[in-house]
C-alpha cells in the first residue's frame, strides 16, 4: 500500500438479537390492533358531528317557520297552515347533510303556531330526531285596545 492512502474501516452493525427483533415486531402488531379502533372512533365522531349539525338545522328551521307563522296574524288558520306546510319541506331539505327528512307537521291554533320536523338516518344503528318549536300568535291591536279600556276604567 502506498503511504498516502488511508483505508477506511467499516463500521459493523451490531447483530440483532431476538429481543430487538421482537420489539420491532410488537410495534407492527400494536399498530394493526390500534389503527382500526382509531379509525372507528374518527368515523363515529364524524357521524355524530353531522347528526348534531342536522339537529341544529331542524331546530332553526322549525323556529324560523313558527316565527313567520306567528307574524302573519291576520290570515286564517287553514290558509296559514297550508302555506307553512309548503314552506317547511323546502326550507330544511337543502340544508341537511346526514338526516333524511321523514315528516313535517304544522299546527296553527288561535294563539300559537307549532312546527315539527322528523328525520332519521340508518347509520350507527339508526338515529332518529324530532324537533318541535312553538311561537305565540300575538295580536298587538287587541292588547293595546284592552289596555286602553282598562286605563279608562281606572280613571273613571
Amino acid at each position: 500500500m502506498e503511504s498516502g492512502m488511508k483505508v477506511k474501516s467499516r463500521k459493523r452493525r451490531p447483530k440483532e438479537t431476538a429481543v430487538s427483533k421482537w420489539k420491532s415486531g410488537s410495534f407492527t402488531v400494536e399498530a394493526s390492533l390500534l389503527l382500526p379502533f382509531l379509525l372507528f372512533l374518527i368515523f363515529v365522531f364524524f357521524i355524530l358531528s353531522l347528526y348534531l349539525h342536522d339537529r341544529s338545522v331542524l331546530i332553526s328551521c322549525a323556529a324560523e317557520l313558527a316565527g313567520k307563522g306567528a307574524a302573519r296574524k291576520y290570515e286564517t288558520e287553514e290558509h296559514l297552515e297550508n302555506w307553512l306546510t309548503g314552506q317547511a319541506a323546502g326550507l330544511a331539505d337543502e340544508r341537511l347533510l346526514l338526516l333524511r327528512l321523514t315528516g313535517v307537521s304544522v299546527e296553527v291554533a288561535d294563539s300559537s303556531v307549532t312546527v315539527c320536523y322528523e328525520g332519521s338516518t340508518s347509520l350507527l344503528g339508526g338515529l332518529d330526531v324530532r324537533e318541535e318549536e312553538t311561537a305565540q300568535r300575538l295580536n298587538p291591536v287587541d292588547f293595546i285596545r284592552n289596555s286602553r279600556r282598562l286605563k279608562n276604567l281606572i280613571e273613571e
